[in-house]
């Protein structure tokens, strides 16, 4: 545990208590020729939803992305559309938070909100002070879902350390 953070703050939190939804209005400015969200404008709200939901989890301090990881692109967002995200925590390492996200989006004159994107975020929590990595709180498994989930993301996050240290292997063989 840093010096920093609290004991307190370290006791294990349900993925629930992290759940967090922004919503959005696409407008022209950030659409493409054709009237569709630039992929890199739903990336960027993905991002800041995530990021809200691991410091939900954290309760405290700083943190900031370390990898997008497995966004995919559904289908199209129009200009117009309302956009809706939904993040929550999914695994939580020593430092470092996987947030699930999922993307809707539906025409303003009628309810029918349609899958437009799905992915996952890590976020790492920072002392506020040196900017250091913290400790984070366990995630809480109560449910025989809870355990799946995060079995499964235990597995992505060992598949993200391999590809990390195969790209910090190939940055050496550069230098």
């Amino acid at each position: 545990m840093s010096p920093h953070t609290p004991a307190d703050s370290l006791a294990p939190r349900p993925g629930s208590a992290s759940r967090v939804s922004l919503s959005t209005l696409v407008t022209p400015d950030q659409t493409n020729p054709y009237g569709t969200l630039h992929g890199g404008v739903l990336l960027r709200l993905a991002d800041e939803c995530g990021a809200i939901a691991a410091i939900r989890h954290v309760g405290h301090g700083q943190i900031t992305t370390a990898a997008i990881d497995s966004f995919t692109f559904i289908g199209p967002v129009f200009v117009g559309e309302r956009v809706e995200l939904v993040a929550e925590v999914t695994y939580a390492g020593r430092t470092s938070m996987e947030a699930f996200i999922e993307i809707h989006a539906e025409p303003l004159h009628k309810a029918e909100p349609r899958k437009v994107g799905v992915g996952y975020a890590v976020y790492v929590a920072l002392c506020e002070l040196d900017r250091k990595p913290v400790r984070v709180p366990p995630l809480l498994c109560e449910t025989e879902s809870d355990r799946r989930r995060d079995e499964e993301a235990r597995a992505r996050q060992a598949i993200r350390l391999a590809r990390r240290a195969e790209a910090l292997a190939h940055r050496e063989e550069l230098h």
